[in-house]
Order: C-alpha cells, then structure tokens, then sequence
C-alpha cells in the first residue's frame, strides 16, 4: 500500500517515468524522491525560523558540510530521519578578552554571477527592466 505513497526508489522511478511520457501533452510537475522534498521544505522552515530569531534579537548561522552521522549519534536523531542542515542560535559576542573586533570579509560572487535577466547567463540590466515596466504603466493606464 505504501508502494505508490512515495516510499522507496521504485515508487519515485515510476512516478518519473510516468510524468516524462506525460509531459509533452500537458504541463507536468516535477518527481523527486522524498528526501530532496523533505530537504527542501526543512531548509525553508530553517529559513523562517533564521528569521524569526533574527526579529528577536538573536544572531544565527545555518550550517552544511558537518558530519551527519556523528550529528545523529550524539542528538540522537533516529536513523529514519536526516539532518539536512544546522542552525547555530545566540547572541553575538559583544567584545571582550580575546577578540580584535574585526572579521575578515569572504569572498563573495560577483552579482554578475548570481543574477541573471530573462533566461541563465543573460546579463541582468536593471535600469531597462524599470524602464520596461514604466512603459507598460503607461500603457494601462
């Protein structure tokens, strides 16, 4: 009964198999298997929770790359479950003995990188965007 409910790799197999055929007929939405789904949606409680916290004064930091094993080890995270990410939650250090006051800056991606126009790779042009949409103001009203 919980063959077709998502569970396991041959239900996600199908699932696919069935949207691909479909697809070219009619818009069809994307199969995953249930773990990136529930990894998606955990990253998205984890955003809202980041802000949440940042609204009441607390600093956090959302973090990957850890080992997951040890993490369910020493939490005790049943082995049904994953551990995505984590999200570090306090206060910032205020100063004090042993700290210069000073971070070193991480390098970052250049906009240019991340941000695109209509399509990937399209350079993003924001003053023909604003002036796009003052055009189709004009022509609404």
């Amino acid at each position: 009964a919980s063959f077709l409910t998502g569970e396991g790799h041959a239900a996600t197999f199908l699932k696919q198999m069935a949207t691909d055929m479909l697809s070219p007929v009619q818009p069809m939405p994307s199969i995953e298997p249930v773990e990136a789904w529930s990894y998606k949606n955990a990253a998205l409680v984890a955003q809202t929770y980041t802000l949440a916290a940042t609204s009441h004064g607390l600093a956090t930091c959302m973090m990957e790359g850890f080992d997951t094993r040890r993490a369910k080890e020493i939490l005790r995270v049943p082995d049904r479950y994953g551990v995505p990410l984590m999200v570090a939650t306090g206060y910032e250090y205020e100063g004090g003995d042993g700290w210069s006051g000073e971070t070193k800056r991480t390098p970052r991606l250049e906009m240019e990188e991340v941000f695109f126009g209509d399509t990937f790779g399209e350079s993003l042009d924001l003053d023909e965007s604003e002036q796009q949409s003052n055009d189709i103001k004009e022509e609404v009203s």
